[in-house]
């Protein structure tokens, strides 16, 4: 079987091949050497629009030598120059649609061989973004209830989401209940706000954490993707229970401390959002992590993240980063950031070294 559907080599006629088609009507021919005086046109384009109409079968010569053109009737000219092509088009239709219907019976043997497959092998290795993709295709084809996502790492890339948005707009459009997980600083890239405000409108669920989530996808709770050790392209396809159960508790523990996105917010909200990062922000400090790991653990630009540790330690009035977990530590600002009524900073620390008014990436 050989299929070569591809773009048509028939040419299109323009305006000078209609004005030639109309002229050659008028009389008993046409003479190629006096059409340009006639159309006021150059000889090449004259050459062109014959060589179209000829192709089209439009124009034929006439039995004599004079090399004389003669206009043919459309239908004769169709039945001459289409039909053929009909007809090989139409042949290589039915040949696609036994292939289509070769490839359906071979459908069961592969459901089956899969379902074995998994049955003695709980974890799969995704080595690579295509076998990623491959496999969130298919398990999101096949969803029926539910999908679960986390997504770390701040705002995500532009061709991620376009990738994404096909799927999960289908799947949402089939009655799938979505919820997703981002970090705050999501809220600040566009792409993302964007995506979200489509899939919103379908019925999804999105909410912001600072910190403390893994990356994962879930599908109809039976099946998961997670993040591949040392692979940041690859993943791992996950079926054994026991994971995927897990995966799922650490996803519904941090659904409720989510805070919802949406696409307009009041300053309130961003005061806190801001307040809860700088808090996270001064943790991990404490914590002894740089401020490269603290960027990318808060999915937020090196500079940024370094703008606010700077504003922490000016606040605090430390000297240094260690003073700066020195002057945390000693007034439990951590403790109190999480409580309320807490006991009051000692003298010289102030108040509000967690508050913010924004953590947009400037």
């Amino acid at each position: 079987m050989s299929i070569t559907l591809g773009a048509s080599d028939l040419p299109r006629l323009d305006t000078d091949g209609r004005a030639i088609y109309e002229l050659a009507l008028t009389g008993t021919g046409l003479l190629p050497s006096a059409l340009p005086g006639q159309l006021d046109r150059e000889p090449a384009v004259i050459e062109r629009a014959l060589a179209d109409l000829q192709a089209l079968g439009l124009l034929c010569p006439t039995d004599d030598e004079t090399g004389m053109l003669t206009a043919v009737s459309p239908d004769s000219a169709a039945a001459q120059t289409l039909f053929p092509r009909e007809q090989a088009v139409s042949e290589q239709l039915i040949e696609i649609a036994e292939a289509r219907a070769e490839m359906e019976r071979l459908r069961p043997l592969y459901a089956a061989a899969r379902a074995k497959w998994l049955q003695n092998n709980a974890i799969e290795i995704l080595p690579n973004l295509r076998a990623v993709r491959g496999v969130l295709g298919e398990l999101g084809a096949a969803c029926t209830s539910e999908m679960l996502t986390s997504q770390p790492g701040g705002g995500r890339p532009t061709p991620v989401l376009e990738e994404a948005i096909g799927r999960d707009e289908a799947m949402l459009r089939r009655g799938i209940k979505v919820r997703t997980l981002y970090q705050h600083t999501a809220r600040y890239n566009q792409p993302t706000v964007a995506y979200v405000e489509r899939v919103a409108r379908l019925g999804a669920e999105v909410r912001t954490l600072s910190d403390g989530f893994p990356r994962l996808i879930v599908f109809d709770r039976q099946a998961a993707v997670i993040t591949l050790h040392g692979c940041p392209q690859g993943g791992v396809l996950v079926h054994d229970r026991s994971i995927v159960d897990f995966a799922v508790a650490s996803f519904e523990r941090a659904w409720p401390s989510a805070a919802p996105f949406t696409a307009g917010y009041q300053k309130e909200q961003v005061h806190a959002l801001s307040t809860e990062v700088k808090q996270d922000i001064a943790r991990l400090l404490v914590s002894g992590l740089d401020d490269r790991a603290i960027a990318r653990r808060l999915g937020m630009g090196l500079r940024s993240c370094q703008r606010h540790i700077a504003e922490i330690m000016e606040q605090l009035g430390a000297r240094s980063r260690l003073h700066a977990g020195y002057l945390i530590g000693r007034a439990n600002l951590l403790d109190d950031a999480d409580t309320e009524g807490g006991e009051p900073a000692p003298a010289g620390v102030p108040p509000s070294v967690f508050d913010a008014e924004g953590l947009s990436e400037r």
